[in-house]
């Protein structure tokens, strides 16, 4: 059977799939992601309520949702795995999920080379990959973080202070992270400073060049969450001194749970940073394996990996990668100046009208992350008028309301909100 991009959307499910997606039926030249102006359109969340909650997850585009049928019709109609075998040039480049094109988009974004890229499973594994490869405990260093790090993270760094690792935690002043603290307690001794570029509790931008300075004057190295940063926040790892950095795509990368990226800088790779997990591939070198076995070669022949594929083990979401591809593109056609300049415009308006009805900000002002957190007077109330305006934020820690807005949001969503409340 020739595979085409409608021979899947001709099943019942597909079909109600794309009508539950607005997406109607398909044509052979499919809509394109588009621009800042239009985004709104190409998120059918949208037509549900006002949702304000993209620090939790981001919901898909119809054309990344369209990708990964498309790519689902692939493997129902024309999967081949075996080279010699002839198929399409459509059915080809969706064998290789294109990893190969992604790497490129992923690291074009953070302005790092292509072989600093690995995928991973998700941010928390990538950060445990960095740290178990430095053995930091075995050395007799310590690890210096903060309490605005993802709270999975220091779980990490918890559970290895209970067997025995030096782990000092800064504590942020006001919802705010002073590098001076840092210095207190980074040592010649550290090796690994370990922090979120943005907060997933009040979406504070960290200080990342002064902290990093701070540790590479004393010998230690940067690890950064970017999972709330990236795809809304310009990051570069080189002017922002990070050496090591994984995210998730499931945020402002518009994708998939289950899909990360981990950045280890082309220098520390192998050295300062082990592999300590392996996958790949051996050939045999004798009988019965090869009639003629090659004398020069040893029984087992393996080529180790090289640059950030050393990382890599067993294989990662060919469906997550084919969403990425698609998101990745809308997302440097726009460009992250543009989106986080959209998001500020959002964020300060709430910035300036929450405290007015009594929702006091721990945001700084002037932050410029997709993020704001309130305080809320009264939650329960604000639960069941949020419920009314079918309007959904973040409601926790007792008494805060985390606001994340994104390229589908508009003034009148932050507009919304404020009535809602006031």
């Amino acid at each position: 059977m020739n595979f085409n991009r409608r021979s899947f959307l001709a099943g019942g499910v597909a079909a109600s799939v794309a009508s539950q997606l607005g997406c109607g039926q398909e044509s052979d030249a499919a809509p394109v992601l588009g621009d800042l102006d239009s985004a709104r359109r190409d998120f059918p969340r949208s037509e549900n309520g006002v949702y304000m909650n993209h620090a939790s997850q981001h919901p898909l585009s119809a054309q990344s949702a369209r990708a990964m049928r498309q790519y689902a019709d692939y493997l129902a109609n024309e999967c081949s795995r075996a080279g010699w075998y002839e198929v399409s040039d459509e059915a080809k480049a969706l064998g290789g999920a294109y990893k190969r094109e992604v790497k490129e988009l992923f690291a074009r974004l953070i302005n790092a080379r292509p072989s600093e890229i690995a995928f991973c499973l998700s941010t928390t594994v990538g950060e445990n990959m960095v740290v178990n490869g430095m053995g930091i405990q075995e050395s007799g260093g310590n690890v210096v973080t903060n309490d605005l790090h993802y709270s999975s993270c220091l779980y990490n760094y918890k559970m290895r202070q209970q067997r025995g690792l030096d782990v000092r935690i800064v504590k942020h002043r006001d919802w705010r992270l002073d590098p001076a603290d840092f210095e207190k307690v980074i040592d010649d001794k550290t090796k690994l400073v370990a922090l979120t570029l943005v907060s997933n509790v009040n979406g504070l931008l960290a200080p990342v060049k002064e902290i990093a300075d701070i540790a590479h004057r004393n010998g230690a190295y940067v690890y950064a969450d970017i999972i709330q940063a990236c795809g809304a926040v310009p990051i570069d790892v080189q002017a922002m001194g990070i050496d090591f950095a994984a995210c998730s795509t499931y945020k402002w990368l518009m994708g998939l749970r289950g899909f990360a990226y981990l950045y280890i800088k082309e220098d520390l790779q192998g050295t300062v940073v082990q592999p300590v997990q392996f996958g790949g591939g051996v050939s045999f070198n004798y009988e019965p394996w090869v009639e003629d076995p090659d004398s020069g070669k040893g029984e087992i022949v393996y080529r180790p990996k090289q640059k950030a594929s050393q990382y890599e083990v067993g294989n990662v979401s060919s469906v997550g990668c084919v969403c990425q591809q698609e998101a990745l593109n809308f997302i440097h056609r726009v460009g992250v100046d543009e989106i986080q300049a959209h998001a500020a415009s959002l964020t300060g308006f709430l910035q300036e009208e929450m405290p007015k009805i009594g929702y006091a900000s721990i945001t700084p002002s002037g932050n410029r992350s997709p993020i704001t957190t309130f305080r809320v007077p009264d939650p329960k109330e604000a639960e069941r008028r949020l419920k009314e305006a079918h309007i959904e934020v973040t409601l926790r820690f007792g008494n805060q309301m985390r606001v994340s807005v994104s390229v589908m949001n508009n003034q009148q969503d932050v507009e919304a909100l404020v009535a809602a409340l006031a």
